[in-house]
């Protein structure tokens, strides 16, 4: 089964996703599945292991696959695939992409940066590590994909990829596509606590898809919001994540009237966590009654992941055949 690749991008399967995960990254895939054709999503099981063990990696693959299907991402229109069952054509193209990028270029790639300065002593970087930007265009040029969805700040990500099939076309032919940026909103949810982004680093600052009733409500009572008549990034990033999950217009203005009287310097804080907690648990149970009928049939996710593997594969082996004429005249 052949299909064009108009839009790619990966998921990380590292943990449990957050509502932080749905709302920055898979709700703007799920609204790009009625504009554009057969987008493909892959399991970026292999760059997963940059930092994680390969057991904790394998455990949330199929999990993040059946969480995206009971978000709203439709199988019959988008493709999901396991990055690690196009290895060997992903490590080609790594070979022959690494001979167009110098040690100090990749240095200088944000990303990197930002993941080596996170590390405890960057000297204890991995190499895996060093590689991933490269492996990360390997994933995009394989697929000759024209759009990858990504945030305003994440368009540095992209440019690698843009530079190795220019650099690559200039010398060889015309082989790749240079992939552009699908720019989609960003939304900056912060953790319950106020303390940078909502992830699993810091669980009790988390809302997880997986949370039951009782862990929502006594996450969302200790969340840190803001004194009376003040608007801070905590409260506004709270309001975000509570209308975005709800369902009415009436719990939106319910939302709204209340941070009028906040501003008027009223105290209405616990009336909002009421509301915030409601919202969010409604959203979880309709959320994970859902995922329940996905995982009802034990094939269902392995089917899908097989459709899209095929999908991939044919996608990988025709770019690399390209590859292999313009390299050598064949």
């Amino acid at each position: 089964m052949k299909i064009k690749v108009e839009i790619l991008t990966g998921i990380r399967p590292t943990s449990d996703l957050t509502v932080g995960n749905y709302l920055g990254a898979i709700e703007p895939i799920i609204k790009l599945q009625h504009q554009w054709h057969a987008p493909l999503i892959f399991i970026a099981d292999l760059h997963a292991l940059t930092d994680n063990e390969p057991t904790v990696v394998k455990k949330y693959s199929n999990k993040i696959v059946a969480d995206c299907i009971a978000l709203g991402i439709d199988p019959e229109k988008t493709k999901f695939f396991l990055q690690s069952a196009l290895a060997g054509e992903i490590s080609i193209l790594m070979a022959f992409l690494a001979r167009h990028i110098s040690v100090a270029e990749l240095l200088r790639v944000p990303t990197l940066k930002e993941k080596i300065r996170d590390k405890a002593n960057p000297e204890t970087a991995n190499v895996f590590l060093f590689l991933y930007p490269v492996m990360m265009a390997a994933d995009i040029l394989l697929q000759r994909a024209k759009k990858v969805p990504l945030g305003e700040d994440q368009l540095a990500h992209l440019e690698l990829s843009r530079k190795l099939a220019r650099r690559f076309n200039k010398r060889y032919g015309e082989v790749f596509p240079v992939p552009e940026a699908l720019r989609t909103k960003a939304l900056r949810i912060l953790s319950l606590k106020g303390e940078g982004k909502m992830s699993k680093s810091m669980p009790e600052g988390a809302i997880f898809l997986t949370d039951d009733l009782k862990t929502v409500a006594r996450k969302i009572k200790g969340a840190e919001t803001a004194v009376e008549g003040v608007m801070n990034k905590k409260l506004e990033s709270h309001i975000l994540i509570a209308k975005s999950l709800s369902k009415t217009k009436t719990e939106r203005e319910e939302i709204d009237a209340l941070m009028v009287e906040h501003k008027a310097g009223k105290p209405v804080m616990v009336q909002f966590k009421h509301v915030f907690t409601r919202i969010v648990q409604n959203f979880l149970v309709e959320f994970q009654l859902k995922k329940a009928k996905v995982v009802r049939d034990s094939s269902f996710i392995p089917s899908v992941l097989e459709e899209g593997i095929k999908i991939a594969r044919v996608n990988a082996r025709e770019t690399l055949e390209l590859i292999k004429q313009a390299l050598y005249h064949f």
